[in-house]
């Protein structure tokens, strides 16, 4: 059984494009967060929940839910060109008893408290793509001018979506918090842990965390979902230990490490990320000088052909000019 509690605010936008949704006797709960600068966002997200629910309902499993969510959109989009556009991110949790699957697409996020804070999930977005290529660093990611710029989201027709997925066991004082980026874009992670460490009611905590966010800005829509578990010790040998994608400092919320997953890990998860790219927050076109060299990040860290020899070129090359120098000796001899 799983204690819960989800609070959302419209920040300063005019409409709340985030969505929500939980039922616990299935042991599913869902954030969406519509993306916004995009027409019916909100329509977007509200339409992920529910047929995430109706899949699951149905004994579909959780990604394949999400991949119908993803088409409902499309088909949606399809019969109604004012929804032309819409699109939104996801970030799921689905229970079987204390054991539970996360997935995602986008840059919804799934967090882990145990008195350390830890990140479940992995952003599909461009600064992680540059933070891989090895083009900024961890310290970066949170000051880049493009960090709201997401590679994926269900319903973006041009291409076919990656769904992230990660598994593992709540125990006993654990938390796992779903939240949209209105949430942390603006309490960074020193403020989740000071926040958490009061040891407050899941009611409590959720709603200061939100309001924390409004006092401090809250431009954008701003979901917060806490989820903690009904349970006794679980055994070791019977825990499932989540990847851990950062770690953060309990006094400075600074990642522990600072260093970069590997792109091969990524591949073999099958984490690749889209060149073109969407802006979560405000839609535009990036300049061709971003997207040269984010091209040239991608291709560097996802495609592993290997690189030619740059002899071979100045080999040719110097077989033409003796071929040439032959050419004229030969030529001189016979005048």
């Amino acid at each position: 059984m799983i204690n819960f509690f989800t609070q959302t605010h419209i920040g300063k936008r005019k409409i709340n494009e985030d969505s929500y949704l939980v039922d616990n006797q299935l042991g599913l709960y869902v954030v969406a967060d519509g993306v916004g600068g995009l027409e019916k966002g909100e329509v977007a997200s509200q339409l992920a929940c529910k047929t995430i629910l109706r899949a699951i309902q149905s004994g579909a499993s959780l990604q394949s839910a999400i991949h119908l969510a993803h088409q409902a959109i499309l088909d949606e989009v399809k019969t109604d060109d004012k929804k032309k556009g819409m699109a939104t991110t996801v970030a799921a949790v689905l229970f079987e008893e204390e054991n539970y699957e996360i997935a995602w697409v986008g840059d919804s996020r799934v967090y882990l408290w145990d008195g350390d804070l830890y990140l479940l999930t992995r952003d599909d977005s461009y600064v992680e793509i540059l933070l891989d290529s090895g083009h900024i660093s961890v310290e970066d990611l949170d000051t880049h001018p493009d960090r709201n710029v997401i590679s994926q989201a269900l319903g973006i027709m041009r291409k076919d979506i990656k769904i992230h997925s990660n598994k593992g066991t709540i125990q006993k004082d654990q938390l796992l918090m779903l939240a949209t980026d209105g949430l942390f874009g603006v309490i960074k992670e020193k403020g989740l842990i000071q926040e958490l460490q009061s040891h407050q009611s899941l009611e409590e905590m959720t709603n200061n965390l939100v309001q924390l966010a409004v006092a401090q800005g809250g431009s954008d829509n701003i979901t917060l979902m806490t989820l903690a578990a009904v349970t006794e010790e679980i055994t070791s040998e019977e825990i499932i230990q989540p990847k851990i994608y950062r770690s953060f400092d309990s006094q400075t919320g600074a990642v522990v490490g600072a260093s970069p997953t590997s792109i091969n890990a990524i591949l073999a998860d099958s984490q690749e990320t889209d060149t073109e790219l969407i802006d979560q927050t405000t839609f535009k076109d990036m300049s061709q000088d971003e997207r040269n060299l984010l091209e040239v990040a991608a291709t560097k860290s996802i495609k592993k052909t290997p690189q030619k020899s740059e002899k071979i070129p100045i080999l040719y090359w110097l077989m033409f000019a003796l071929i040439v120098f032959l050419a004229i000796i030969l030529a001189a001899l016979k005048l």
